[in-house]
């Protein structure tokens, strides 16, 4: 992936962030600059790709990934700061925001949806996702990943796996229930059946260069305020 959103005139801040946080961080960055006037570039990878970069010598001021990836990162000293935990996303199915969305409540309806459907997205696991990861482990356990191969539509990232939906490509999307919000003209149809579901705790840490750098400091602190948690919270996040 090599999305990136810039904020004012993106001097200020480089954040390499996860996709399944591109929203609530993206609202964070648009607020601080109104808050100091200091802009920022925002780079989206899934939370493998994140490691990758990280450890390839990325010079990113903010690191945000899964937990797991995070920890990873601060693990190898490639982050310079204390975590800051961002919240927990869950998986969900996605579908366009004036659409009734299908009922898999259990394993059986699951199932059914899933055989019974045209075309849907998912998270391609040689990205590295977080969702794509666990869904393809999830249907090749269920035996449905032979069985719906050829109506999967494999994207990399949350977010491009909604857009196959909000464009009309897919009947519905499996992701982290965080990146579904991040779409416009999508929504939370429905959460997977309990027996399948995973919940993602999401973090975030300054890298090397952030860690002396006063701006990623006080970003931190604003993600960690009032208003940064609104944010999240809007973008479909539990607290942590």
């Amino acid at each position: 992936m090599s999305e990136r959103t810039i904020i004012g005139d993106g001097e200020g801040l480089d954040i390499l962030c996860a996709s399944a946080a591109r929203s609530a961080l993206t609202d964070c960055a648009e607020s601080f600059q109104r808050a100091t006037g200091l802009g920022a570039t925002l780079r989206f990878d899934t939370s493998g790709g994140v490691n990758k970069r990280a450890a390839a010598g990325d010079g990113a001021d903010i690191f945000a990934s899964s937990l797991d990836s995070i920890e990873d990162i601060v693990s190898r000293g490639l982050a310079g700061g204390a975590m800051l935990k961002l919240g927990a996303s869950r998986i969900a199915l996605g579908v366009r925001a004036n659409e009734e969305a299908p009922d898999v409540s259990t394993l059986e309806k699951f199932r059914a949806t899933l055989l019974g459907a045209k075309a849907y997205s998912r998270g391609d696991p040689a990205g590295g996702g977080t969702a794509g990861n666990y869904l393809h482990g999830v249907l090749d356990k269920l035996g449905l990943l032979e069985a719906t191969r050829e109506k999967s539509i494999l994207r990399v990232g949350g977010y491009n796996v909604m857009k196959e939906v909000a464009e009309n490509r897919a009947d519905f999307g499996l992701t982290q229930s965080t990146e579904i919000a991040a779409v416009a003209g999508v929504k939370i149809g429905a959460w997977l059946p309990d027996e399948i579901q995973i919940v993602t705790l999401y973090a975030l840490a300054s890298g090397r260069a952030g860690a002396s750098n006063g701006t990623a400091r006080k970003f931190i602190a604003h993600v960690a305020g009032a208003e940064g948690r609104a944010a999240f919270k809007r973008a479909g996040f539990a607290p942590a």
